[in-house]
């Protein structure tokens, strides 16, 4: 047993990465339908956390999930990236392909947008950030690897984390289609590099670099490119392919920049 406790303690990254996965996809394994169990990167995040950083380990990331103050050039940056990037996005489509963009609820149910964030919210912003990639991984990366190398490694297993979502008729993914796997692999990997810019700007914020983040770029995919209405949730929204393939190129462009800029390949051994 101790054997196994020290392997584990020492490779808590790679157990958390192989617990998400065997969590997460256990509805699939064992009933062959490509459902997964979205709890599967918090159950195991805090698992690992409780086990080799106590109680403490625990509340500490608590409360840094609810550290909402921050410098506002920090949430600026968030907002102003994801954004510009969505409406240089459409913008770009409808001068190449003429793809006009239905923008549904801000002409029809303004309101709505709100009930909308609180169902976002409670998706990946909280279930694949607090004690899982900002929350758990990336925090451990940061110590034996480099901004960039720890964003290409919590990118890219982000990303593979959704190939059974490929697999889900009643998913974004399946409407993007398997044979764009690969490059929603890559835009993942890119949305991590500038993320993880955005956690070590902010001082290691959690809630801004990971929840706030993630939850403002999925609400601006939802709300800009796609045709998603609250009235009929259960409605795959139409997946302009257009927007899929510039917007990860424009995210790509815009992951290079800021990684280079800043130097993210450097090691880094303090809070930034």
């Amino acid at each position: 047993m101790t054997k196994i406790y020290n392997f584990v303690k020492n490779s808590q990254v790679i157990t958390f990465f192989c617990l998400s996965a065997l969590l997460g996809y256990a509805p699939w394994i064992f009933t062959g339908k490509p459902n997964w169990f979205i709890y599967g990167m918090l159950i195991s995040g805090f698992i690992l956390t409780a086990i080799f950083d106590g109680k403490k380990g625990v509340l500490d990331q608590l409360k840094n999930a609810v550290r909402i103050r921050s410098n506002y050039k920090n949430y600026l940056a968030v907002i102003l990236i994801l954004v510009i990037s969505n409406l240089v996005t459409l913008l770009v489509a409808f001068l190449l392909f003429g793809d006009k963009p239905s923008l549904y609820m801000f002409r029809y149910e303004p309101l709505g947008i709100f009930v909308l964030i609180f169902f976002v919210l409670l998706g990946g912003p909280i279930f694949e950030e607090v004690f899982g990639l900002r929350g758990f991984a990336l925090p451990k990366l940061l110590e034996k690897y480099s901004p960039l190398n720890s964003s290409l490694i919590v990118g890219f297993f982000f990303g593979a984390w959704h190939l059974i979502a490929f697999f889900d008729p009643k998913s974004s993914q399946y409407a993007i289609g398997l044979i764009y796997y690969p490059l929603f692999i890559v835009l993942q990997i890119a949305s991590s590099i500038i993320m993880t810019w955005i956690y070590l700007k902010s001082e290691r914020n959690l809630f801004l670099g990971g929840i706030f983040f993630h939850l403002t770029m999925n609400m601006c995919n939802m709300l800009l490119q796609t045709d998603f209405r609250l009235s009929n949730m259960n409605a795959i929204p139409e997946i302009n392919k257009h927007y899929f393939i510039i917007y990860s190129i424009i995210i790509m462009v815009v992951s290079v920049f800021i990684a280079v800029k800043n130097k993210m390949f450097e090691m880094t051994d303090k809070k930034q």
